[in-house]
């Protein structure tokens, strides 16, 4: 059982409430709700106002400090993701997958948020950048493993009121799906009514007025079909090379970092203080890397399909494991990974 003392400096107007194992809350954050259920080891930064009449957030997920979130009936957070800082959101109903990352600030609302239709709902192992702006005045519908860039805006009303119907104009109120798989690039703008098919990729700062069909390569104002996107498997063999240029770069990667790095030919040693790993590249069939403390659990990432990871992440498999998403290859883990902190910077932050 939890009490309030368990989290000094947060205040709970909560009816029913389950608050499970290794919970962390803000001092400063504020939570509502007539249900409310932490599954073990989420997270709330501090600062934040949480009120929603069904709030969840799933094992290890995270709510990053001084989000501001108003969701009148079910604001549910899927295992392992990481909502940024700086959030706000106001909308009537708000869920998010599985496994996801949403960069800092963004914005759900921006308009008639709080009616019946305001809904958004984003699927699994879903990449959002920063400064992302969701106008779910009607419901918005995004799939799993969809990016979605930088200031990237998506619509779901349009209409000014110069513009009167009574002269002919026109206002448009409709919803927006944005299928599994698909890349919204920079500054892209979405508008009410689209509908984005699964595996397209929407050119930087693109507008998509009119819906876009599977697997093409959209840019434009407006955005217009260029080419069919034609995605061709890797064989074993260009799968084991690129997995051992992908190990390449992240062994150069900790050696800027202030990590030692020693060895050739599929293994080698790194150290860092007092603490050391074994790193081992096997390239049979899709290539495995194995990361391995001197005291400890190894962690075995597997590059065939699907790609899989066993074994427990300490800080250097989380740090493996985040320079691989960096570069696509996505790996399921409980929670999301996050890198070494590079020495140069490491040293201004003690």
């Amino acid at each position: 059982m939890t009490s309030d003392e368990d989290f000094p400096g947060v205040v709970f107007r909560v009816r029913r409430r389950r608050i499970g194992a290794g919970v962390r809350i803000g001092a400063g954050t504020v939570i509502v709700a007539d249900d409310l259920v932490l599954d073990d080891g989420a997270s709330i930064g501090e600062g934040c106002d949480l009120r929603s009449a069904r709030l969840r957030l799933g094992p290890g997920a995270e709510i990053g400090a001084s989000a501001r979130v108003l969701v009148a009936d079910r604001f549910t957070v899927g295992a392992g993701t990481r909502v940024d800082t700086g959030g706000e959101v106001v909308c009537r109903e708000l869920a998010v997958g599985a496994g996801c990352y949403v960069g800092h600030r963004w914005r759900v609302g921006a308009g008639a948020s709080m009616e019946e239709r305001s809904t958004l709902t984003v699927g699994d192992r879903c990449q959002i950048a920063p400064d992302v702006v969701f106008n779910a005045t009607e419901p918005i519908t995004i799939g799993s493993d969809v990016g979605i860039s930088a200031d990237v805006a998506i619509w779901t009303h349009g209409y000014h009121a110069g513009h009167s119907v009574r002269d002919g104009h026109t206002a448009a109120f409709e919803g927006v799906v944005v299928e599994d798989g698909v890349w919204l690039g920079f500054r892209s703008v979405l508008l009410p009514g689209v509908r984005v098919g699964a595996g397209t990729v929407v050119a930087a700062t693109a507008t998509v007025t009119s819906s876009l069909p599977p697997g093409v390569l959209a840019a434009g104002v407006p955005a217009k079909v260029k080419r069919t996107l034609r995605p061709r498997a890797l064989t074993a063999p260009e799968r084991a090379q690129a997995v051992g240029t992908l190990l390449a770069g992240w062994l150069e990667h900790l050696a800027y970092k202030g990590l030692a790095v020693d060895g050739d030919r599929g293994s080698w040693t790194v150290t860092s203080g007092g603490r050391r790993w074994r790193v081992r590249h096997l390239p049979a069939g899709g290539g495995e890397v194995v990361v391995e403390p001197a005291a400890g659990i190894a962690a075995v990432f597997a590059f065939g399909e699907p790609l899989s990871v066993q074994g427990e992440l300490d800080e250097l498999g989380h740090d493996w494991r985040d320079f691989c998403r960096r570069a696509t290859w996505l790996f399921p883990y409980a929670g999301n990974s996050t890198g070494i902190v590079p020495h140069r910077f490491a040293r201004l932050l003690d």
